[in-house]
């Protein structure tokens, strides 16, 4: 873990204008930072650390420094081509008579200083079709996808729809969702009580949507929901395959906005955390940001949890983003193989998340059954 002390530094440095960097610069391993920021799907972060030393006058390796400002125009422009991509769908969406709100990715953008930072992924949409059943309306969706000769593939919260301009689509059913039946079921009602503020909260578009629709308006989650929703997010990828600090930054700037702009009092909010199943993965969450991105007292929503939040910085570093890069798994093409590892990582996080943990073979089960239909 020390070796990785100087990264972490540095992308607290990255996040915190007001701090000041207290390593010496000339002894920092570039390529290894650069590195790891890419493993943790951050460079475009990391980039606004790079950019406050040069302003400083600090002296980069030239080789570095232009590669490190590639890689941020790059990020910049698939921030614009997906953003223009997001516009195009939901309008088309909007004129079969559908609900839309765009679920992380284009939506966290706006949460971030510079909205080009992100480092973007594919497309996440909730979706709602008034007056059908979601029987009928998976059904719709699927028709849609044979007609266009895709192969998408049904999961109890999304259907993929293949590719707009090379970008992967998912709709979502379901923003989210927890392998104990108790907490899932009290999570998804929770869902249902929100959507209709989500599918009424409005912004003037995306950045650089394009020169005659940039004022074309979407539907993004409120600040509230965020901070309910991304967490399951973070924790069901943490029980999944893991998550990288992408998604832990996320959340950073959604609880500074959240400071200014939620409405529900710390108290209620935890109540609701535990309510739902969440108290575990919000300790863990908070020492994470507080101890290592420097993110300031007044902006947490629950006590840091120790224990929990060195677990969770560990398998954040070892496993980078979603866990493509931890080499205790070995990410089979084996449905065999990937099910055998998955049951391995239950028994590795049973001990920090045992309702989850021992729930997930029986949930995995049910899914099975679940999907048969749309198979």
């Amino acid at each position: 873990m020390s070796a990785y002390k100087p990264y972490l530094e540095f992308i607290r440095y990255s996040l915190n204008p007001e701090t000041e960097f207290s390593l010496d610069s000339t002894n920092i391993d570039w390529e290894g930072l650069y590195h790891f920021a890419s493993e943790q799907a951050i460079l475009g972060v990391a980039f606004e650390g790079v950019k406050r030393l040069k302003e400083k006058g600090v002296k980069l390796p030239i080789r570095q420094l232009v590669t490190w400002i590639a890689a941020a125009d790059d990020i910049a422009e698939q921030n614009k081509k997906i953003n223009q991509a997001v516009l195009r769908l939901t309008t088309k969406l909007k004129e079969k008579g559908q609900q839309t709100c765009i679920l992380k990715g284009q939506g966290n953008n706006l949460l971030y200083p510079n909205v080009y930072a992100r480092t973007p992924g594919d497309i996440d949409v909730w979706v709602k079709h008034e007056g059908i059943s979601e029987k009928e309306y998976i059904g719709k969706v699927i028709q849609y996808i044979k007609k266009k000769n895709h192969r998408g593939r049904v999961t109890y919260l999304h259907v993929e729809i293949g590719k707009i301009d090379g970008i992967d689509v998912e709709l979502h059913i379901r923003p989210s969702c927890m392998n104990s039946p108790i907490h899932n079921r009290r999570l998804q009602k929770w869902f249902n009580e929100q959507a209709a503020a989500q599918f009424g909260h409005e912004i003037e578009g995306l950045p650089d949507c394009g020169p005659t629709d940039c004022t074309e308006r979407i539907c993004v989650p409120t600040t509230n929901f965020n901070i309910v929703f991304l967490l399951s997010h973070i924790y069901r990828h943490l029980l999944i395959e893991g998550i990288g600090l992408r998604q832990v930054i996320d959340y950073f700037f959604l609880l500074r906005k959240a400071k200014d702009e939620c409405k529900m009092e710390n108290g209620e909010l935890r109540i609701m955390l535990r309510y739902l199943g969440l108290r575990k993965i919000a300790g863990a969450m908070m020492w994470v940001l507080k101890e290592v991105l420097g993110m300031e007292e007044k902006y947490l929503i629950v006590p840091p949890n120790e224990k929990l939040g060195i677990f969770l910085l560990d398998e954040i570093i070892q496993g980078g983003n979603f866990g493509r890069y931890d080499v205790r798994t070995k990410h089979s093409a084996s449905r065999l193989s990937r099910n055998i590892e998955r049951l391995q990582r239950d028994v590795r996080l049973v001990w920090y998340f045992p309702s989850e943990c021992l729930w997930e073979p029986v949930f995995r089960i049910y899914h099975f059954f679940w999907r048969l239909p749309y198979l």
